[in-house]
C-alpha cells in the first residue's frame, strides 16, 4: 500500500498509473526493441544510476513512449528509489512561479524537486514554451545538475532524434547521451488512430 502512494505520489498521470511492461503491446520488431530496451533500464537500475545512464524516447504520438516511461518510473519506485514525471511546461512553470511574489515555494525548492530524485522523467520534450535561450537555460540547469550527480533522467518527446538534439541544445544533448545513454526511436503509427474508425 506505502508502495502504491509513492507511486501515486510521483506525477504519473492517472492514466498512465496502470501501465506494465506486461501490459505494452509489441507487435513488431521495433515495438519489441523499445520494450527491451527499457525493461532492461528499470530492472539494472543500480547499476543505471551508477553510471547517471538517460533515455531518449522519441518519435510520433500514441505509439507508447509514455507508456514505456511511466513503467519504467513505476518499477524503479517499487524498487526503493525517489522518481517524479513532469512535463517540461510544468517544470519550467514550477521553476518560473518561484520568482512570483505568491510562490508556494522557492527557486531553491522547486530546483531540488526537479534535480534530487533518483530518476527524473520529462515528458512533451519538444512544447515551445517561453523564450527559446530562457527555456533552454533552465533546461541545461536541470539536466546539467543531474548530470553532475550521476541521476539519470528520462527524455519523451514527439520529435525524432535530431529535432531533439535540437530542441535541446548541443550542450544538454552532449551530456544526456554520454556513457551509453541509448536514443529509442518509435517509428510505427498511432495506435490510438489504429483504434479509432478514422
Amino acid at each position: 500500500m506505502q508502495l502504491e502512494r509513492a507511486v501515486g505520489r510521483c506525477g504519473i498521470p492517472r492514466r498512465f498509473l496502470d501501465r506494465t511492461f506486461a501490459g505494452y503491446a509489441a507487435g513488431t520488431p521495433g515495438q519489441r526493441q523499445a520494450l527491451a530496451v527499457c525493461r532492461a533500464y528499470a530492472e539494472r537500475f543500480d547499476e543505471v544510476r551508477g553510471r547517471g545512464n538517460c533515455l531518449l524516447l522519441v518519435g510520433g504520438p500514441g505509439t507508447g513512449k509514455t507508456h514505456l516511461a511511466c513503467a519504467i518510473l513505476s518499477e524503479v519506485i517499487r524498487a526503493g528509489h525517489t522518481g517524479l514525471f513532469m512535463s517540461v511546461s510544468a517544470a519550467l512553470r514550477m521553476i518560473r512561479e518561484a520568482y512570483s511574489p505568491r510562490a508556494q515555494r522557492s527557486e531553491s525548492e522547486s530546483f531540488a524537486l526537479l534535480t534530487t530524485p533518483d530518476l527524473l522523467v520529462l515528458d512533451e520534450v519538444g512544447v515551445a514554451i517561453g523564450n527559446e535561450s530562457k527555456r533552454r537555460s533552465m533546461l541545461f540547469d536541470v539536466l546539467n545538475t543531474r548530470y553532475a550527480e550521476m541521476r539519470p533522467s528520462i527524455l519523451i518527446g514527439n520529435l525524432t532524434a535530431t529535432e531533439m538534439a535540437a530542441y535541446l541544445g548541443e550542450r544538454i544533448t552532449d551530456r544526456l547521451l554520454e556513457l551509453g545513454s541509448a536514443t529509442v526511436p518509435f517509428t510505427w503509427p498511432s495506435h490510438r488512430l489504429a483504434k479509432c474508425d478514422v
